[in-house]
């Protein structure tokens, strides 16, 4: 709006007019001036006359005197409207700041609670009785319950950009039948299941200084394996409304969107948690293997990136009967021991 009016008076008015303006003011009023002097030194008019005279004399100035003294006036304005543009755009500025802050830190904490509830969830870890593979499984519930008003301005969730006027309309009909305050309840069930396990053909050793050199010892998840939901298992997205009668689930179609969105952004963060975990169990899983190897075959060394290598590197599947190499492998593939007896070691939580 401030800069609409600058804009506009900006338009109106320039140096030639401004300056202009202030020229036929000034003769105006010196005309007006010597209108009522003409009058005072020549007595010898009538008097009724002169009144007359003097009274459309100057009404004439006047109306030639409007349009300069408008311009001077918009020039005042246009000062104070430009004050006023400079201030909304800052206001407008901070408020975006503010919004894109409130958003980022809800997110956060909403990330950080649901880490935190899955942390409680307990995991197992069945190993196999191939060398380099285990299961990963866990599951449970994430419940959520926040006010529908953090979420009014994130475009994310779908209401920011429900400012029409049937959507002003279909809130407040919403107000009427179903008053109170408004929550939204996420419960929903997370599902992972995976073989993690090491990929021996990803195996690869170089010589370095008479010791042994090995990449791609490391536990990864190998699969997603396939889980068959449970019928009775919850999930849940309502819009409540809360007041002192109670609280009731609002059945209105005007959030479907709200909550579908809602729904999904919960889910995402269920899994991005649990591939989070994954990763933390492969990396504790990791460090005690190489642990072990290091105790029986000192010496050797692990590379987690061979680009920029010098040595050249042999695939420990095309020769597994190096002799260099052969002591090193069947161990690697007798481990079945020493991974069951870590077996009570567990993933370290996602937050300390």
């Amino acid at each position: 709006m401030g800069l609409f009016l600058q804009k506009a008076v900006s338009s109106a008015l320039d140096k030639g007019k401004l300056t202009s303006s202030y020229l036929i003011t000034g003769a105006c009023f010196l005309l007006i001036a010597c209108n009522i002097g003409a009058f005072l030194f020549f007595p010898k008019i009538a008097a009724p006359l002169a009144i007359i005279l003097s009274n459309v004399i100057t009404i004439i100035l006047m109306l030639f005197a409007f349009q300069p003294v408008n311009r001077l006036l918009q020039r005042s304005f246009e000062k104070n409207a430009q004050e006023y543009a400079e201030r909304e755009k800052e206001l407008l500025s901070l408020k975006d700041t503010v919004s894109t802050l409130e958003n980022r830190n809800r997110e956060l904490e909403s990330r950080i609670d649901t880490w935190n509830q899955m942390a409680t969830v307990p995991s197992n870890v069945n190993f196999t009785f191939k060398v380099e593979t285990m299961t990963y499984d866990k599951s449970g519930y994430i419940v959520k319950e926040e006010p529908v008003e953090r979420f009014l301005e994130d475009p994310a969730y779908k209401l920011s950009d429900k400012k029409g006027i049937f959507d002003k309309v279909g809130r407040w009909m919403d107000e009427v039948m179903h008053p109170g305050k408004k929550k939204v309840l996420y419960i929903g069930k997370f599902y992972a299941k995976a073989s993690i396990g090491i990929d021996f053909t990803k195996i690869k050793y170089a010589v370095r200084d008479g010791s042994l050199a090995l990449f791609g010892v490391r536990f990864s998840k190998l699969n997603d394996l396939a889980i068959t939901p449970d019928e009775d298992d919850v999930n849940h997205c309502w819009l409540l409304n809360e007041d002192d009668l109670g609280i009731r689930i609002n059945s209105s179609g005007l959030y479907k969107d709200f909550t579908d969105a809602y729904a999904d952004i919960r889910a995402g963060e269920s899994a991005a948690a649990l591939e989070a975990e994954v990763e933390t169990l492969c990396d504790n899983y990791t460090s005690v293997f190489r642990q072990k190897i290091l105790e029986r075959f000192p010496g050797t060394s692990f590379q987690d990136h061979i680009e920029d290598s010098s040595e050249t590197w042999y695939s420990l599947k095309e020769h597994i009967q190096d002799p260099r190499v052969y002591p090193l492998a069947s161990n690697m593939f007798l481990m079945a021991d020493i991974l069951s007896g870590s077996a009570d070691i567990q993933p370290p939580a996602l937050l300390p």
